[in-house]
C-alpha cells in the first residue's frame, strides 16, 4: 500500500540519515519523537528536560532515547559535536552528555560490559530463546515496551551476574507490588542478591518475603512516626534489622513513646536500644512490657528513695525471729 505525505501546510523539510532509519527496529516510540524533533531543531541549544517536556516524554526518557542514538552513532558526542545538553540547576552548570568520571578498575570493566550495542541486543534476542522469554515476560510483567536502557541492563544482567530469567521475573514482579518498578530498583536488587550468594528459586522467594517485610514496615514506621520524609541509610538498617526480629508496628510505637518521654526527640539509635533490651527479655508487645513493668518489687530489695530502707525490715525481723541458730 502506498502512502502520500501531506506537504501543503508544511513550512519545509529535513533530512533524516539512512542510519536512524535502519535503526527504527530497536527504538522506541520515545527515542523516535526525540530523534525527529531533534533534527528539525537541529540548531537549538535545549537541554534534555526541555526537549522531553516538548515531545511529551519526561527527562529520564530523553536520556535514555540519547543513549539509544548515541550507540548507534546517530547522535555523536565530544568536541560540541553534539548540541544537546542536560538542564543545569542553579548552582551546577550545564555538563556534556557523557562525562568521563574516575572509576575503579572493577566498575570500568562493568560499565564497559554493560555497554551492549543495540546490534548486539538484537543479536542475542534472535539467537536466544531465553533472552526473548525474558523480554517478552518483562514487557507483560511491567505492563510497557521495554526501553533500549532497560533492555541492555537485562541482558547485562542475565551474563554479568548470571542471574536466571525466574529470579530477575521475580525481582520485576516485586517491584511493582512496590511502586518501584524502575530499572534502577531491579539492578540494586539483583546486585544484592548476587553479593548475597542468591541464586535457588527457594532463596529468592525467603529473600523476598524479607524484603515485603521490610518494605511494609518502613512504610509503617514513617507514617506511626509521622516521618514526613524518607529514611536514612541507618535508620533503614535499623529497621530492617527490627523487620528480620519479626517486630511489630505496636512495640516499634510503644519504643518510641518511651524515646520522647525520655529524651524529647526521635532517635532512631535510642529506640533500638530499647528495642534490643526488649527483645532480649522476650518481650514482644507492649503488653509483655507493660505486665513486666508492672511487677511487685523484689521481696527483700524494695527500690526506695530518699532516707527510706532498700529493703523490707518487717520480713526481716521476722525470718530472724524464727530461724534458731545452731551451735556447734
Amino acid at each position: 500500500m502506498k502512502y502520500k505525505i501531506n506537504w501543503n501546510d508544511s513550512d519545509g523539510v529535513f533530512a533524516v540519515p539512512d542510519l536512524a532509519a535502519d535503526c527504527l527496529k530497536l527504538a522506541s516510540g520515545k527515542a523516535v519523537k526525540l530523534l525527529l524533533y531533534i533534527l528539525k531543531n537541529k540548531n537549538s541549544d535545549e537541554s534534555l528536560a526541555e526537549i522531553g517536556k516538548a515531545v511529551g516524554i519526561t527527562e529520564e526518557d530523553a536520556e535514555d532515547a540519547v543513549s539509544y542514538w548515541q550507540q548507534v552513532g546517530v547522535i555523536l558526542t565530544g568536541d560540541g559535536s553534539s548540541q544537546i545538553r542536560q538542564a543545569a540547576s542553579a548552582d551546577q552548570p550545564a555538563v556534556s552528555l557523557n562525562p568521563a568520571p574516575e572509576v575503579t578498575a572493577p566498575r570500568a570493566r562493568e560499565k564497559a560490559a554493560k555497554m551492549i550495542s543495540p546490534a548486539e541486543i538484537s543479536e542475542r534476542v534472535e539467537s536466544s530463546d531465553e533472552i526473548k522469554f525474558l523480554f517478552s515476560a518483562a514487557e507483560a510483567t511491567l505492563g510497557k515496551v521495554l526501553t533500549y536502557t532497560e533492555q541492555r541492563t537485562l541482558i547485562w544482567l542475565h551474563d554479568y551476574y548470571g542471574t536466571a530469567s525466574d529470579l530477575l521475573l521475580m525481582i520485576m514482579d516485586f517491584s511493582v507490588s512496590q511502586n518501584k518498578a524502575s530499572i534502577g530498583f531491579i539492578e540494586k536488587i539483583a546486585s544484592q542478591w548476587h553479593e548475597n550468594g542468591i541464586v535457588t528459586h527457594e532463596q529468592a522467594e525467603r529473600e523476598i518475603l524479607r524484603m515485603q517485610n521490610y518494605y511494609s514496615l518502613a512504610g509503617q514506621v514513617s507514617a506511626r512516626l509521622e516521618l514526613n520524609r524518607t529514611l536514612t541509610p541507618t535508620e533503614r538498617k535499623f529497621v530492617s534489622d527490627w523487620a528480620a526480629k519479626n517486630m511489630s508496628i505496636e512495640l516499634i510505637s510503644f519504643a518510641y513513646e518511651k524515646t520522647i518521654d525520655n529524651i524529647g526527640k526521635v532517635k532512631f539509635s535510642y529506640m533500638n536500644s530499647i528495642l534490643m533490651d526488649w527483645y532480649s527479655k522476650g518481650f514482644f508487645t507492649p503488653a509483655d512490657v507493660k505486665k513486666s513493668e508492672n511487677k511487685p518489687a523484689n521481696t527483700y530489695k524494695e527500690q526506695k528513695s530518699g532516707g527510706e530502707h532498700s529493703y523490707n525490715l518487717d520480713l526481716l525481723v521476722e525470718h530472724a525471729m524464727n530461724t534458731v541458730p545452731e551451735f556447734k
